[in-house]
């Protein structure tokens, strides 16, 4: 497929070439050949590219959304923002291709250029036929024979009256590693699901519908590039299990208080700045992996939901740390290597079950005498911390602290 800028005048898609001849209608009618390369490569391509990144990424700055956008389609950000774009339609249309071979036989240069409209149904089909393939019977079906015959567009439309009809009793569902850009509304249809992966795509966000998803126990988003969850996450309220390790959230909508049964929360390895107060309301919660984030203060809250049993704060920015009387009263293991804790304090009259204690690689110069109120402590790691005397009682029970 030849770029753009190699293209002549007259076989350009209106939806470049009109915005090209507004700009050269004052220059005599010659000059427009001379310029049109100029203005593709300059104005209609990043224009263009722009709009692809925002249908992307629907929070955040611009910056943000180029960034992501060019991780998706692994693009090197020191690229000319046209090459960008001929690489993005190249693979896209590479994608369709595969999915759609006959359509894309005789199919004319004209027709596959990457508009935004062509770009958006695209998009919408790819990963349709994407998650169609995954679907019990999906495979067998797209097979045959006048289906093949069909275009990308026209397998796409069928797709909703298929899981109307095919849908209704999966409640297991394995979409992990398909390369998924877009999550289609179809996937509300799916409403017995019971467990879903979607995890080691390319998401950056999830579509209101998946709220319809409310017999949902496992969900497993890990390895995207998510920015946002939308308040429709509030809706699972059969929820056990939801991973969302290494995406790019920066905060929690208060609804995920609204899972009240869920008991395993990892949100590591994303940018999370600061976490809602209605984190309280987890109250089945018993273990929360919050490693590698940018949090510098936890809430309150945190310490009051009443089973929690496990709690991963590694790689933070926390500067202390307190076991208040009342909060975290069934806490059994607690990791807060690697932050820049100068503060750890446990509040004296009250016994706590942890066993596992991790404060290595911090700033601490000491650490509080109430450590006897972990009687059942079995673990405590500080190397990595410029301790100074440390209590003989300690000593004698972690011989490895120096």
């Amino acid at each position: 497929m030849q770029p753009f800028s190699s293209t002549p005048i007259d076989h350009l898609p209106n939806e470049l070439l009109i915005p090209i001849l507004e700009e050269c209608v004052t220059p005599p009618l010659f000059s427009i050949c001379k310029r049109w390369q100029e203005l593709v490569a300059i104005e209609i391509l990043p224009s263009l590219y722009k709009k692809i990144a925002a249908m992307h990424v629907i929070n955040g700055n611009e910056k943000q959304r180029t960034h992501l956008l060019d991780k998706i389609y692994q693009l090197d950000s020191k690229l000319a923002t046209a090459e960008k774009v001929d690489r993005i339609f190249k693979q896209v249309f590479t994608l369709a291709k595969s999915l759609s071979p006959l359509e894309f036989k005789n199919k004319t240069e004209e027709k596959r250029y990457l508009t935004l409209a062509n770009y958006s149904s695209y998009l919408l089909n790819i990963n349709r036929l994407l998650i169609w393939e995954k679907i019990p019977e999906g495979k067998e079906y797209l097979a045959q024979e006048e289906i093949k015959l069909l275009s990308l567009e026209e397998k796409g439309k069928l797709f909703n009256q298929w899981i109307e009809s095919y849908g209704k009793g999966i409640k297991v569902l394995d979409l992990s590693r398909l390369g998924l850009t877009y999550l289609p509304p179809e996937i509300g249809m799916l409403s017995p699901l019971v467990s879903l992966n979607l995890s080691q795509n390319q998401l950056t966000f999830l579509p209101k519908e998946i709220g319809q998803l409310t017999l949902l126990q496992n969900l497993n988003l890990s390895q995207n590039y998510l920015t946002f969850l939308p308040k429709e996450i509030g809706l699972f309220l059969q929820l056990i299990s939801l991973n969302l390790n290494e995406n790019q959230l920066t905060c929690l909508p208060k609804e995920i208080g609204d899972l009240h049964w869920l008991r395993h929360l990892n949100l590591s390895n994303n940018h999370l700045v600061s976490l809602p107060k209605e984190i309280q309301q987890l109250s089945r919660l018993y273990s929360l992996n919050l490693n590698q984030n940018q949090l510098s203060f936890l809430p309150r809250e945190i310490g009051l939901i009443p089973g929690l049993g496990w709690l991963y704060l590694n790689h933070n920015q926390l500067t202390s740390f307190a076991m208040e009387s009342g909060l975290f009263s069934q806490l059994y293991s607690l990791s807060l290597s690697h932050n820049q804790l100068t503060s750890f304090v446990i509040a004296m009259g009250q016994l706590f079950p942890m066993q596992n204690l991790d404060l290595s690689y911090n700033h601490l110069n000491t650490l509080p005498t109430s450590i006897d109120q972990l009687p059942q402590l079995l673990s405590l790691k500080t190397q990595g911390n410029p301790l100074e005397n440390i209590s003989e009682e300690i000593r004698q029970r972690f011989p490895p602290i120096e």
